[in-house]
């Protein structure tokens, strides 16, 4: 499942690179995201997700970013016009069709057919300046303090934006399936495993003599130090939590608390605060930043 996983990772990002020319130095393309829904649609299973800002316009890894500190106007820009909403259309865990909601240089679909990757664009009636989950995260991340909701619209960095609702998104989406026959599309020999899955995985490869176990090998050494930086030490053990935070990321766990729920399972109880720090930092890959 590793494999398959990766495959489906690195597939994703290059499409996206191509529809969109996102690359980084290395003409590898990196725009994190995370599932936020999936819907049953006949015999099919739509699958929602978000592109964040978090973890992008502030990440020099990804190919969207703007500044470790950005300022409230380029936040405002990369929420306007940085994709926002993307969807994948799956049968049998095969993935059949990618619907992405593009933002610039106007409200348009773009589809990638996963099979055969020829890449459509249709027109949209959707009516508004930003998406709900954009909206919901500029609130949760308090990038503006008076930032706030109000009656369908967003109030931010001393301007009004009109929300464009997760219902309305989501309706438009399964009308353009309905009408283009993307439900008729045959599936690619690409699997894109369930958060079941991919979490009987993680748990089975985290015991001992598994390809996510960093732990055996120090075991009775996980104190001792380590230099991970000029001048920056820390113990082996907090190395084996980071390499276990960054696998997680790597292989497709959707949020850094999916990891710690993940992590209390396989050791059976809580997490505790230090680890949690540790998992985290590999989770987001702080320490190669």
């Amino acid at each position: 499942m590793k494999k398959i996983t990766t495959i489906i990772l690195t597939l994703l990002t290059l499409v996206l690179g191509q529809a969109f020319g996102q690359t980084d130095n290395n003409g590898n393309p990196v725009f994190n995201s995370v599932s936020t829904s999936e819907k049953s649609v006949d015999d099919f299973l739509l699958i929602s997700n978000y592109y964040t800002l978090k973890n992008n316009i502030e990440n020099r890894q990804s190919s969207v970013f703007v500044s470790e500190n950005p300022t409230l106007d380029q936040i405002e820009k990369s929420a306007i016009n940085l994709p926002s909403d993307f969807f994948i259309l799956t049968k049998e865990s095969k993935m059949v069709v990618m619907v992405m909601l593009q933002n610039d240089p106007k409200l348009q679909f773009m589809t990638i057919e996963m099979r055969t990757n020829q890449q459509s664009t249709f027109a949209c009636n959707l009516i508004g300046d930003i998406t709900e989950n954009r909206a919901n995260e500029i609130i949760k991340e308090k990038y503006d303090t008076n930032a706030t909701i109000e009656n369908g619209k967003l109030k931010f960095n001393g301007k009004m934006f009109k929300i464009i609702s997760n219902q309305e998104i989501e309706k438009a989406v399964l009308a353009l399936i309905k009408k283009e026959k993307l439900n008729k599309k045959k599936p690619s020999d690409i699997i894109i495993p369930s958060k079941s899955e991919l979490k009987s995985f993680i748990l089975a490869e985290t015991k001992q003599g598994g390809k996510l176990d960093f732990f055996t090998e120090i075991k009775g050494k996980e104190y001792d130090g380590v230099q991970i930086k000029q001048g920056v030490f820390t113990t082996k053990q907090s190395v084996a939590l980071y390499q276990w935070g960054r696998a997680c990321f790597d292989i497709g766990v959707n949020t850094v608390e999916d990891t710690y729920d993940i992590f209390a399972e396989h050791q059976g109880k809580p997490v505790n605060e230090r680890d949690k720090e540790y998992i985290k930092a590999g989770f987001y890959k702080e320490w190669e930043k």
